[in-house]
């Protein structure tokens, strides 16, 4: 029997839409001062994406917060690239993150009171606030593109060298124990979980195992500072462009310029030491065995 869903409290709901108003209106103030701003700025395009200025286009990248027809809401659109700054498009910038954090505990504090009313009803955690977005005029909004903050450096690189990073994988620590228990949730009577229990059941529930989950490329700035005492580095993920200090008239600093289309596999070699079996033991889970 299905169970009618609770309304949403109107307080949170209040609270989640004036969010997004906030955010939606500092999100125009900075592609307002974004759009007249006299800094250097350079964003990679693609030969179909000329048809708007570099600067419109980068406005674009930045409001880019709804769902475009046959999106996957699982994957976010990116784009790197570098944006010279004044006090004022910085300062605006740092208020833009904020609302963009102030939106996202709205969102996460309407699905917690929700799972607190419908706990049997785990699967509809995402899909009752779809709902009140779209009861209010905003249902193709991108949560994981909203939610994400604008990349800001206080201070003027030297040098910026992006790379692909195709390598990335999560690692989840499990004993033989908690992959049992996994793999008996899985359907029983399919004959490639009997195997699979066969080939668990001789360990000892405390063997140490591991989850591998491989994550998609994703675009990182390595970022250097020449100082008097050497070089200074930093290296963070860029969804969206760098956005940082640079004096009227002054160049970008120098930066190289990748495809924008991230190389197919991985692209580190697999170290010889690796204690983790490249072979899954446990294909179903993606749970590997240790190496002795």
């Amino acid at each position: 029997m299905t169970e009618t869903p609770v309304p949403v409290s109107q307080p949170l709901a209040s609270e989640l839409l004036e969010a997004f108003d906030q955010l939606n209106t500092s999100l125009a103030r900075f592609c307002t001062q974004l759009r007249q701003s006299d800094r250097a700025l350079w964003i990679p395009r693609r030969d179909t994406e000329h048809s708007i200025s570099e600067r419109d286009f980068a406005c674009s990248l930045m409001a880019d917060i709804w769902y475009k027809d046959g999106q996957d809401g699982r994957c976010t659109r990116s784009r790197h690239g570098l944006i010279g700054a004044d006090e004022a498009l910085l300062a605006s910038a740092h208020a833009l993150n904020q609302h963009k954090a102030a939106f996202q505990l709205a969102a996460s504090r309407l699905n917690a009171e929700h799972l607190r009313q419908l706990p049997t009803q785990l699967a509809h955690r995402s899909s009752l606030l779809g709902e009140l977005l779209n009861n209010q005029g905003l249902g193709r909004i991108h949560l994981k593109q909203c939610y994400r903050q604008v990349p800001i450096l206080e201070r003027t690189p030297t040098r910026i060298g992006f790379n692909w990073y195709s390598s990335g994988r999560s690692i989840r620590r499990l004993t033989a124990g908690d992959a049992m228990q996994l793999l008996l949730k899985l359907d029983q009577s399919q004959p490639h979980v009997q195997i699979q229990l066969a080939r668990l059941s001789p360990l000892s529930p405390e063997t140490p195992l591991a989850q591998l989950q491989t994550q998609v490329p994703v675009m990182r700035a390595n970022i250097g500072w020449k100082t008097d005492q050497g070089w200074q580095r930093q290296a963070r993920n860029c969804p969206l462009p760098l956005l940082f200090p640079l004096a009227p008239d002054a160049a970008l600093p120098e930066h190289n310029r990748p495809e924008l289309e991230p190389p197919h596999g991985r692209q580190r070699a697999e170290r010889s030491d690796a204690r983790i079996d490249p072979e899954p033991f446990l294909a179903s889970l993606r749970i590997h065995r240790y190496q002795h």
